[in-house]
């Protein structure tokens, strides 16, 4: 009986090794060999099964794959979907199911596939990490990207491993001598980027290149005298400033002795003007988390739209959700051709379903974005014209 099941099984596998290698064998008849060779071979293509990813006839996804890219890559890489599912939030080529904007699907010449070295593959799309300091942050002169940040997934939007200042603490445990440069703060109770840059700068502290004038100087009794307690700490030199918050909504928020300005500038080092600790969109993203969140899972966003004060007015505004002007106005400053052709806006336009004249953001929604070309609020072949031409 056993001999039996033998001679049935060995041919069965035979001609199971003997199909997969002539499956390779065809498909190398016409795609080029080099474009599958490399260090490191994807397992599938070394054992020559190329209809585990592929269809050879015909399929609804690019590359003749049997399912898309992210359904694809998660049937074998099971541990690794759960530990994104695990996050709070995804690297977007992750969140978009794009493995091969970092990984090479066949071959490599680096680990996991990566189509680069680690920091080539990253400056991809990370273009500042080009940037040339005059000292360079040890693992950023080295390359190695992880050894801060997780390429796929993490619980803070930066992908860093660990929150700071655990992350930093991590390789720099002179704790003493860190709070003795500190005028005598803890360095568990910091925040170490809103002063260094993790990459790089012009001094050997790492210190961002924008600096408050008093810090700059070593002047800090200017602003830790304690004669001053909460705003009146910044406005006992930047009372201009106050005034841009006199309007109907601002960002003038609480009172008494917190000072509300370090809730999104920094009074010590920033890379950019305003010593806002990060790009605006960084900034805001700490108040506003869950509009950030839900705009990472939009098909289409807006151009920019991490630069939130490219049409907010970040102190204060009289117009709605704090734009700088109307909304078609703030639209048109960077569409202006479509003010020539638009659908018909304002008091000549009502919308049926709330007696409001209309303007750009009735039909678009250009703050989260949606799931529809030009960010529109519904389909623009019929579903979003059919809500106020109902007669159609």
């Amino acid at each position: 009986m056993t001999r039996c099941i033998q001679r049935l099984l060995i041919p069965t596998l035979f001609l199971s090794l003997w199909a997969t290698s002539v499956f390779a064998a065809n498909c190398l008849d016409c795609h080029e060999r080099e474009s599958f060779e490399g260090r490191v071979i994807h397992a599938p293509l070394k054992d020559g099964d190329c209809q585990i990813c592929h269809n050879p006839h015909a399929t609804p996804h690019k590359g003749l794959l049997l399912k898309s890219q992210k359904e694809l890559c998660f049937e074998c890489h099971q541990s690794l979907k759960r530990q994104i599912e695990s996050r709070k939030l995804s690297h977007e080529p992750v969140e978009r199911g794009e493995c091969t904007v970092c990984h090479a699907p066949h071959a490599a010449n680096y680990r996991n596939l990566l189509s680069g070295s680690l920091v080539e593959s990253c400056a991809v799309c990370h273009d500042e990490l080009q940037d040339q300091f005059a000292n360079k942050h040890a693992p950023y002169a080295k390359g190695q990207c992880n050894s801060c940040h997780d390429p796929h997934a993490a619980d803070d939007y930066r992908l860093l491993n660990k929150s700071t200042p655990g992350l930093c603490l991590d390789c720099h445990k002179q704790q003493e001598r860190l709070k003795k440069k500190h005028m005598g703060r803890s360095p568990q109770t910091m925040d170490c980027l809103t002063c260094h840059n993790p990459h790089g700068g012009e001094q050997r502290a790492l210190l961002r290149k924008v600096q408050h004038e008093p810090f700059a100087n070593g002047d800090c009794r200017v602003c830790h005298s304690g004669n001053q307690t909460g705003i009146e700490v910044c406005t006992q030199c930047h009372d201009d400033v106050l005034t841009s918050f006199n309007h109907t909504s601002n960002h003038f928020l609480g009172a008494g002795q917190e000072n509300l300005c370090t809730r999104c500038h920094t009074p010590h080092a920033s890379n950019g003007p305003g010593l806002l600790p990060g790009s605006a969109g960084s900034v805001c993203r700490n108040c506003h988390a869950d509009t950030f969140e839900r705009r990472q899972t939009m098909l289409h966003r807006h151009q920019n739209w991490d630069e939130c004060s490219d049409c907010h007015a970040l102190h204060g505004s009289d117009y709605p959700a704090m734009l700088k002007a109307e909304p078609d106005k703030v639209c048109s400053g960077c569409h202006e051709n479509h003010t020539t052709f638009t659908h018909p806006l304002g008091e000549q336009a009502i919308d049926p379903r709330n007696m409001r004249p209309m303007n750009c953001v009735t039909c678009h929604d250009p703050n989260v974005g949606t799931m529809f070309q030009y960010f529109l609020r519904g389909s623009g072949e019929r579903g979003l014209c059919v809500e106020c031409h109902q007669s159609y």
